[in-house]
């Protein structure tokens, strides 16, 4: 039997993998490790996986790196100098995005087993930064979707995507009490 193909009609909403987890709790780690297994198990599979870039201890930028094609970009940098209020911490790079989304879109085109988009944060609650492609995989893809986001946002993502609870499978991450307080 084949996959349906997206546009048919014949497809339902992807089945979603959400983990949530609040920062550093591993979202991120849990993620790769999944899309590692996915691969080995020899799946195809697509997406961004989101990789902190550390000077000093400190998180001064995020890349996505592109689960198909391997390639990496920065898309996020921290601002220097006071934030203004209400203001993100970090800038978004528009071509950074742009690869991002071209990387969830092309596994939507691919059919993949899975698309993964790591993280949705307050960009993307606002309708903004991979929101977009998020959605087309939601609604276009036959494959799983697999989200990270933290548990402020869990909520609002499932309202945003339109889906109860009971059908997403959410992997809750415990804070790390190890974790250095007072880290970004």
């Amino acid at each position: 039997m084949s996959r349906p193909e997206p546009g048919d009609g014949s497809l339902r909403p992807a089945p979603i993998t959400i983990i949530t987890g609040p920062r550093d709790s591993g979202k991120t780690k849990t993620a790769a490790s999944m899309a590692a297994r996915f691969m080995a198990e020899g799946r195809t599979l697509g997406g961004v996986i989101a990789n902190a870039e550390l000077r000093d201890g400190v998180k001064v930028s995020y890349s996505l790196f592109d689960l198909a094609t391997r390639a990496s970009m920065t898309y996020a940098r921290r601002r220097i100098g006071p934030v203004p209020a209400g203001a993100l911490a970090y800038e978004f790079l528009d071509k950074g995005l742009e690869f991002g989304c071209a990387a969830i879109r092309r596994a939507i085109a691919e059919n993949v087993n899975a698309v993964f988009v790591d993280e949705i944060g307050p960009l993307e609650m606002n309708g903004l930064g991979l929101w977009e492609p998020v959605r087309e995989a939601r609604s276009a893809h036959a494959g799983l979707l697999v989200l990270t986001v933290r548990p402020d946002l869990l909520s609002f993502l499932l309202v945003k995507l339109a889906v109860r609870p009971e059908e997403a499978r959410i992997i809750r991450l415990p804070d790390d009490p190890a974790r250095g307080q007072g880290r970004p």
